[in-house]
């Protein structure tokens, strides 16, 4: 004679189907990867300077937080990659108007994506490029027109010894 117990089992036993959760599984590796690749990504950062920039050479601390790359050339300067105003010999051109107009145009893009995307804030932050035979006055005279629309944390690119 069976028992309410032993027929329950067996009914138990017949109804429980084990399945592979598929779903829950990919989620979990899609969480792993962009762990792995955000930890991945926060390396040293790859400068590429234009030909015929030489950057100097010094010990420092390694800075890999993402800025506004300013790059100092002969011929020109660039913000952001794209050439804003012309050097001879490392010496401004012209009255330095295009070089502010440049970093004011950064300054509005920047908080323009700020307030439309709550994940990026708008920090002063940029990186120097500059060719090592670049005077000083003119290194002072970028940092300056940068520093007037915001862009005061900055960092200075050299290859390490």
């Amino acid at each position: 004679m069976k028992t309410f117990f032993s027929r329950r089992k067996k009914r138990d036993l017949q109804h429980d189907e084990v399945s592979l959760q598929i779903t829950s599984m990919a989620d979990i590796f899609t969480i792993l990867l962009v762990f792995l690749l955000k930890g991945y990504a926060s390396g040293a950062l790859l400068i590429t300077p234009s030909s015929g920039v030489r950057i100097p050479a010094a010990e420092g601390a390694t800075f890999n937080e993402e800025a506004l790359q300013v790059e100092i050339s002969g011929t020109a300067v660039q913000v952001g990659g794209r050439p804003v105003a012309e050097l001879r010999d490392f010496a401004l051109a012209g009255d330095g108007a295009a070089l502010l107009d440049a970093f004011k145009r950064e300054r509005s893009r920047r908080n323009l994506i700020a307030k439309s995307n709550d994940q990026v804030k708008d920090d002063g932050k940029i990186i120097v490029v500059a060719d090592e035979r670049a005077p000083y006055s003119t290194v002072k005279l970028v940092l300056r027109s940068a520093a007037i629309h915001g862009f005061s944390d900055l960092r200075l690119a050299v290859l390490k010894e």
